[in-house]
């Protein structure tokens, strides 16, 4: 008799512990449901602002606006040719320093990429133009 008794101890405690691992199990698959899933749209935004720098790149009236620092016809033409929930931000400097976004944007991935217009045909200033973008 006392055989039988242990025995079904033994079974109980297993059977509590095979629960207590589905229970867990359940929670977490929940909680990773209601998660939404992260899409990776990098490879995506890359290839947009290569376009767009390309574009601007080969506008001579735009090249020169980059040698010369003035980046508002820039940002117009940055914001026509992307979608209109992206974020940007473009920034100017010489072409050996730190080129730092100038909006501080802590809560989301940004993506960044430059290019570098080094003359245009009277003037050899080297800069670089480095567009910034990030999506809420």
């Amino acid at each position: 008799m006392r055989k039988i008794k242990i025995n079904r101890k033994a079974w109980l405690r297993i059977l509590e512990a095979f629960l207590a691992v589905i229970i867990v199990l359940s929670a977490v698959l929940i909680i990773m449901a209601k998660q939404k899933p992260k899409t990776d749209i990098s490879k995506d935004v890359y290839e947009k602002q290569r376009q767009v720098l390309d574009i601007i790149s080969k506008n001579n009236s735009l090249r020169n606006d980059i040698l010369m620092q003035d980046n508002t016809r820039i940002n117009n033409t940055i914001y026509n040719l992307i979608p209109g929930n992206w974020n940007y931000s473009t920034n100017i400097c010489n072409i050996t320093l730190i080129c730092p976004n100038p909006k501080q944007v802590y809560e989301t991935e940004v993506y960044t990429t430059e290019v570098i217009v080094t003359s245009n045909l009277t003037k050899y200033a080297p800069k670089k133009l480095r567009f910034f973008v990030w999506a809420e």
